[in-house]
């Protein structure tokens, strides 16, 4: 019971206020009529993936999901910066077909550095068919000890040690601190292996400079591929789904024959259908943990103690004679370290509630049980050091402040997207994200303004305008929208007409999108917008603009 209604009530007071009959209650929910009749009836109550499932297709707000989730008999969910994380994420099994979208190479990473989506064009520059490796095999860290990278990535020591600077950064010092089992396998696995590699790694942990205060983890990227062909990148890294503990590492061309020769195999591959490039198979948990604890080099026993779940009863799930509760589930996955979108997984396979990840826990300020353990606060740099790093870029970058006002634009950004020259709100550091986007210039000089508009706002910036107590700001995207409605009622009219026609919000984890620009002179531009963190410390968004042609860079080069 909750508040006096039982689920099957709740469901069918919140279906008619919706105006919904049960047939279009079960279309939208992915259920059969009957499984709704039987709710509403009170012959069965579903289970923690079915009630997200309906509780999203009716579009309950936080008071009214807390009650249908009670009804159901699970807890409220949960609260503050990682419910809106939670509500940010979309569906949690389309990472592979959000990736594929992507026109650059895109990877997918998880808390453990594991690329756990791509698309074709990453196969096609990393000359390696990723899915012939296994989850463990695609570390960052073990692909790079390779033969094979080692010969393509011309600046190897350069990259790796980047990348080992902000892991110290972060706290995951190997000089100081022993490595979670998943990484101390990583390792013994390289020196099996790979065994030239394990020297040169220990020497760049120990040599390695400090990250610097307000560093974007964005990192040079030369690729020579077998034919001899010399590529450029920039490696950045971005936020995927911190609710799932996802991140991407995205290779955005960094010179006009790099971005020549990524539109050419873009070309090579627009006939190919979808279906031709599967997502990897995954495993049910049972046929999972012997594996886990394999690469944890952890016997039944040892993993009993660090998880305290019985030996028996691991023995029993890994022959599928029982299936783990939802707390020995957990307990089991955080001792061997296993990351938070696996553990998801895991988790709607067994019909259970899913679990914030380390990563989220850590951004919320709360301390992490697994992936994450021993990572230092999130702290925060001044602005004036973010601006400085900025306007280090070679690509226009646009600063948001934590309320999604441009607060800062370096000088190749200011030839296109100037701040200074919208008018800034009362009381607000300067303009916001969607007075640009509205306005007439934005309207007419960007080529596809409606696929930007709809993906970009507004559902994109919720979490992204939330304090960490998650509450909504009073200077959030509905009082821009009151300002709008008398400043510029025709953008803020063009704006809801496209928000209400498009499912943007859901159509990817980040904003990634392509961004073509027509200047004042008639120059026709295009880039590669991606909207992600500033860095993990910081709360400051960047709005990159990475150029996608080989005019734009000429463009760019000009001045």
């Amino acid at each position: 019971m909750a508040g006096g209604a039982t689920f099957g009530q709740l469901l069918r007071e919140f279906r008619s206020r919706a105006r919904q009959t049960q047939q279009q209650r079960a279309l939208g929910a992915g259920l059969s009529i009957s499984a709704i009749q039987s709710y509403e009836g009170g012959r069965r109550r579903p289970g923690a993936a079915v009630t997200e499932r309906l509780r999203a297709s009716l579009g309950l707000d936080e008071s009214d999901r807390d009650r249908f989730r009670r009804a159901a008999g699970l807890p409220s969910g949960v609260a503050g910066l990682k419910a809106a994380m939670f509500n940010a994420r979309g569906a949690p099994n389309s990472v592979w077909d959000e990736v594929q979208s992507c026109d650059w190479t895109s990877l997918v990473i998880n808390e453990r550095k594991e690329v756990v989506a791509w698309n074709r064009l990453a196969n096609r520059v990393g000359e390696i068919d990723l899915a012939t490796l296994s989850q463990f095999q695609r570390s960052v860290l073990r692909m790079a000890a390779t033969e094979h990278f080692d010969r393509h990535l011309t600046n190897w020591r350069e990259l790796i040690g980047r990348l080992v600077s902000v892991a110290n950064d972060e706290g995951g010092n190997l000089a100081q601190d022993a490595p979670a089992p998943y990484l101390q396998a990583v390792l013994e696995d390289i020196g099996a292996e790979d065994p030239r590699f394990l020297p040169v790694i220990f020497d760049l942990v120990i040599s390695a400079p400090p990250w610097r205060a307000a560093g974007r983890n964005v990192h040079p990227i030369r690729w020579r591929l077998d034919d001899g062909t010399e590529l450029a990148f920039h490696g950045a890294f971005g936020d995927w789904s911190d609710y799932d503990g996802l991140w991407s590492f995205d290779w955005h061309a960094a010179d006009a024959a790099t971005a020549s020769w990524v539109r050419a195999a873009l070309a090579a591959d627009v006939s190919d259908d979808v279906a031709d490039f599967p997502a990897p198979k995954t495993r049910p948990f049972r046929n999972d943990l012997p594996l886990a604890r394999a690469n944890a080099r952890m016997s039944r026993s040892e993993l009993a103690r660090c998880s305290g779940v019985a030996a028996a009863s691991i023995a029993a799930y890994e022959r599928g004679q029982r299936a783990p509760s939802r707390p020995a589930l957990l307990a089991l996955c955080h001792a061997l370290t296993i990351d938070g979108y696996t553990i998801n997984r895991y988790m709607r396979e067994a019909g259970f509630e899913e679990e914030p990840s380390d990563a989220a826990r850590w951004l919320a300020g709360e301390s992490p049980v697994a992936v994450f353990r021993g990572r230092k606060p999130v702290r925060g740099t001044s602005a004036a050091a973010i601006f400085r790093e900025a306007d280090t870029l070679s690509w226009p970058c646009v600063v948001l402040d934590a309320g999604g006002h441009a607060v800062h634009a370096n000088p190749r950004a200011r030839r296109i997207v100037d701040p200074a020259r919208w008018p800034v709100i009362p009381g607000r550091p300067g303009p916001h994200l969607m007075q640009l986007m509205a306005s007439r210039q934005f309207r007419d000089q960007l080529g596809n303004w409606e696929t930007v508009a709809a993906i970009t706002l507004p559902g994109r910036l919720d979490v992204q305008l939330l304090g960490r107590s998650g509450l909504q700001s009073p200077t959030g995207v509905r009082a821009v929208a009151e300002y709008l409605r008398t400043s510029d009622p025709e953008g803020l009219a063009r704006l809801l007409e496209v928000w209400s026609n498009s499912g943007g919000f859901d159509s990817l984890r980040r904003v990634g999108v392509r961004f073509e620009w027509r200047t004042e002179q008639g120059d026709a531009l295009a880039f590669n917008c991606v909207l992600c963190n500033w860095n993990a410390h910081d709360p400051y968004k960047a709005m990159d603009l990475f150029p996608a042609d080989a005019a734009t860079f000429a463009w760019l080069d000009r001045e």
